[in-house]
């Protein structure tokens, strides 16, 4: 084949490539759109749920401060007893349902510094209110908006003046002990100081990204200040982690994306991450969005390629089996035109074709 026939046939498979390639690169186009708008949909409805477990975490510190306020009876003998017969100590800690429920008054697990029973007998009989705070936010009507979450995330109460920490869910004393009861200093409870003098406004924060010392795992917290006559008492502390936030981002009209998706929370002042979901497969990014929430938490997310390539698989083959057909076509052609050249010769006296050599 002459020089400038290959060129031809290279030209035309190169032009065959590019023009089955637009229709490919139209639908690519296209998916990041489409996708890049999903990705602003998950942030938004992230946000939803984070400004929903704010409402409830205050509600539930509104109702323990109407407890507080309202006026208390005396507890009676018989409660004072079952108090002080359940109390016990462990691990340098002293409360109630520190290794075992033992005290049936409460669901939850109450740590203290103090030696003598006494001293927790009038929060022992308030902190049913919080039981039930907690227990009935869980169970409230969503409406079906899809910002509540079947998750149960960690509740708990830090008495300031009292000094003493009360768990919703039962908390084995051998496994995690209060035993910095300053609450207020840096590193007492993995809370950054600035994020716990925010309470002191009278504002719900959202705490920067910080190490739990109970779980040893990078978490948020919701915290919201009860007051009581005016002064700031306790703060009612909902904990969330990766678990609570992989509910909150997984996208469950959309399984198949979580398999591709990456999610990770980042704090922009500490540098601590939280890394929510990973891409089974990391071949290149085509699609990415990045949001900052308030508090200096930013949300990132991106999809793999390989995403595309399994979503759209029928795009894929009809492109792939496309530009093949065409290539074979082209390649046919060119053999066809290079027999037939070999198999017509031309008269050496009239120059006329079609006379064929049949000499050996």
């Amino acid at each position: 084949m002459k020089l400038h026939h290959r060129m031809l046939r290279h030209f035309i498979a190169a032009s065959v490539i590019v023009l089955t390639s637009s229709f490919l690169i139209f639908e690519l186009v296209a998916s990041d759109r489409a996708m890049s708008a999903y990705l602003r949909y998950i942030v938004q409805k992230a946000d939803s749920s984070f400004l929903y477990d704010k409402y409830q975490n205050q509600s539930i510190a509104a109702h323990v401060m109407r407890a507080l306020a309202a006026e208390q009876s005396e507890v009676s003998p018989e409660q004072r007893r079952a108090i002080c017969e359940a109390f016990e100590s462990a691990n340098n800690t002293h409360g109630l349902n520190l290794t075992a429920h033992k005290y049936p008054g409460l669901r939850g697990t109450l740590q203290t510094a103090s030696t003598d029973c006494d001293t927790i007998v009038e929060a022992a009989a308030l902190l049913p209110a919080f039981d039930q705070a907690v227990e009935g936010n869980r169970h409230q009507d969503d409406y079906g908006s899809g910002l509540g979450m079947a998750e149960e995330k960690f509740h708990y109460y830090l008495d300031l003046n009292d000094r003493y920490v009360y768990f919703y869910e039962p908390v084995n004393v051998e496994y995690f002990a209060m035993n910095n009861w300053s609450f207020l200093q840096s590193g007492s409870i993995g809370i950054d100081r600035k994020d716990i003098e925010k309470v002191f406004t009278g504002r719900t924060v959202l705490s920067s990204i910080y190490q739990d010392q109970r779980t040893k795992q990078n978490v948020m917290s919701l915290l919201t200040p009860v007051y009581v006559a005016g002064q700031l008492k306790g703060i009612v502390l909902l904990d969330i982690n990766k678990n609570n936030l992989r509910n909150i981002f997984y996208t469950h009209d959309r399984p198949l994306l979580w398999r591709f998706l990456n999610v990770t929370l980042t704090d922009t002042d500490s540098g601590r991450d939280i890394i929510i979901n990973q891409s089974e497969d990391n071949l290149f990014q085509y699609v990415s969005y990045v949001h900052d929430l308030p508090g200096g938490i930013r949300v990132s997310l991106s999809i793999d390629i390989l995403y595309f390539i399994t979503s759209s698989w029928k795009s894929v083959l009809f492109w792939i089996l496309t530009a093949l057909i065409l290539l074979n076509m082209v390649r046919m052609h060119f053999r066809l035109y290079q027999n037939v050249s070999r198999e017509n010769i031309s008269d050496a006296m009239t120059g006329l074709y079609n006379r064929k050599n049949f000499n050996p």
